[in-house]
Parts: C-alpha cells; structure tokens; sequence
C-alpha cells in the first residue's frame, strides 16, 4: 500500500512535520499470520529528509478464517521513528466485520531504546465504518497517543493526544486498489 500526507504542528503517531511518503506491504504467513512492514519517508517543512521504518507479525487468536464475524490478534515487532529512536513493539488487535459495517481496534505497546523517552507507550486506535453503497463507506476514527499520560505525571513527551475524525473510504469493485481520507 502506499499513503501520502502533509503535516504541520504535527507529533509523534499522528504525523510528519512536513510531506510524508508511506510505502507498505502486507502478506498472509499461512493462515494464522499477518506480516506487516512500512517504511517512510519525510520531506520537513522546515528542510531536510528523514525516514522511519517498522515490521511486525501478527498472529490471529480467535477468527480470522471468515470474512465475517469477530477477530483477535497480537503481535510482536520492531520500529525506527523519524527520530531515529528504535523500539520493541507488541500489539493486541480486535475487530467485528459483518456485510455492511465494520468496528476495528488495536492497542500498541512500545519500549523505546532512549533514556529521553517513557518507559513504555501505550497507543490505540478505533475505528468504524458503514457501507453507504457499493464500495464506499463512511464512519470516524480515533487514535491515542501516550496515554500514559492520564496516570503518569512525569509523562516525557508532554501528555496525552488524542485525534478523533471522520473517515471515508472507497473500495472499487474488482480493483487491487483502494482509497482512504480521513483527517
């Protein structure tokens, strides 16, 4: 998949600082494991190029053989920011499709490998949408960052953000491609 972006006064997991460019790919490991890769790169408003890059794979718990119904997963991982800073990340995702609707969620655990950072990240999102017609759905999307910062005071990247927006998405009919906006 690919994924562009502009960005300003942006931070952390909700965007670049600047015009980012996301190249990924996701492949079924036999029928229980999902492999999913990214990697970015960053054109700074303020000058300058950067990239950042993670894999994982994830391992479906319960589900995952239909396309409908009810789906658990987790996963393990490894990430590089646009900082430069390396993680370890493990993830625990959830999600209900039926014909028409679709809820999807996921919670991310990061260790960061900085003394300047938390000692470990907590990171949602949720999202639902429902088939309007055809290919197209509508629904919203929330995304958390650091939420460590509700019960941490001393929090190091300032507290929690949290991003909540409406989303549309296009899935053609018989096309590899599909299209996304969300803000």
């Amino acid at each position: 998949h690919y994924s562009g972006s502009y960005g300003q006064r942006t931070t952390g997991q909700f965007g670049y600082d600047g015009l980012g460019q996301q190249f990924g790919v996701k492949g079924y490991l036999g029928s229980r494991f999902t492999l999913y890769a990214t990697a970015a790169i960053g054109f700074a408003n303020r000058g300058g190029i950067t990239s950042a890059e993670q894999a994982e794979v994830i391992r479906d718990l319960i589900g995952g053989t239909q396309l409908s119904g009810f789906r658990l997963g987790a996963g393990l991982g490894l990430s590089r920011d646009w900082s430069n800073v390396k993680s370890a990340i493990s993830r625990i995702t959830a999600s209900f499709d039926q014909t028409n609707w679709r809820l999807l969620g996921n919670l991310r655990f990061e260790k960061a490998f900085d003394s300047n950072r938390d000692k470990l990240h907590f990171i949602t999102s949720l999202g639902y949408q429902h088939r309007i017609s055809g290919g197209l759905y509508l629904g919203f999307e929330a995304v958390g960052q650091d939420l460590e910062g509700f019960w941490e005071k001393d929090e190091a990247e300032g507290g929690c953000k949290v991003l909540i927006g409406p989303a549309i998405n296009l899935e053609p009919a018989h096309s590899k491609l599909s299209f996304s906006l969300s803000g």
